[in-house]
């Protein structure tokens, strides 16, 4: 409780007890492992050091079903937001769909998009799916402004804590786990990247989990923990 593991996710969650977590925010490595031709449009020499990294940590496949199956397993109830991209969006909504769970799509809309568009639209977005179950905690008295289904923040170096190349903004974080636990609660993240999840728990009086197989990011999130 209250540090990260060092280690694979799926094989980390499965010495989790059943039914012992509350809420699970993560961000896949899904950038480069679903689509690494053009997945967020991160395929740059800045972050050629990071898909090695995900190379040696994860290899070259993220499977969201056996991530999909042991959250369902670990979670009290289904109560979980997920980073991702379109090419992934079907796989979880099919999830949501055949366990009967409610859902709904947030959107992180980026103000500095990669200035790319060859045939196709700017990559401006990136997806947070959150999928529930009845009896999940929803707290809906947090105020009006904090319940948009977007957030705007720019990518790159500005506002940065870290030089993990996908590092997540905070505040949008912090408002879902306001909005989806309350204090006490268990939160966990098995990628931990730059480890904002896990910042953003410890702040907010959660008790927290992280998962991570990346000695370099676990370096990056335990400075951030002090």
């Amino acid at each position: 409780m209250n540090k990260i593991i060092q280690g694979d996710a799926i094989e980390n969650m499965r010495l989790l007890e059943d039914k012992s977590i509350d809420l699970l925010i993560t961000d896949p490595p899904y950038q480069f492992i679903s689509n690494s031709s053009h997945g967020g449009g991160f395929m740059t020499k800045e972050n050629k050091k990071h898909f090695d990294n995900i190379k040696q940590s994860f290899g070259l496949k993220y499977d969201p079903e056996k991530l999909l199956n042991e959250a369902k397993r670990v979670l009290k109830k289904m109560n979980m937001y997920i980073f991702t991209n379109k090419n992934l969006l079907l796989e979880y909504l099919k999830f949501a769909r055949d366990n009967k769970y409610s859902f709904d799509i947030l959107l992180w809309l980026k103000s500095n998009p990669v200035p790319v568009n060859n045939h196709h639209y700017l990559t401006d977005k990136e997806y947070i799916f959150f999928m529930r179950e009845s009896g999940s905690v929803f707290n809906s008295k947090l105020g009006y402004e904090n319940y948009f289904t977007y957030f705007s923040h720019p990518i790159g170096r500005k506002g940065k804590v870290t030089k993990h190349p996908t590092e997540k903004p905070i505040n949008p974080i912090r408002k879902m786990i306001q909005i989806s636990s309350n204090e006490n609660d268990i939160v966990l993240d098995p990628y931990v990247g730059s480890g904002t999840v896990c910042v953003a728990a410890k702040e907010l009086g959660r008790r927290y989990i992280g998962i991570e197989n990346n000695e370099e990011y676990i370096k990056m999130a335990e400075e951030r923990l002090k």
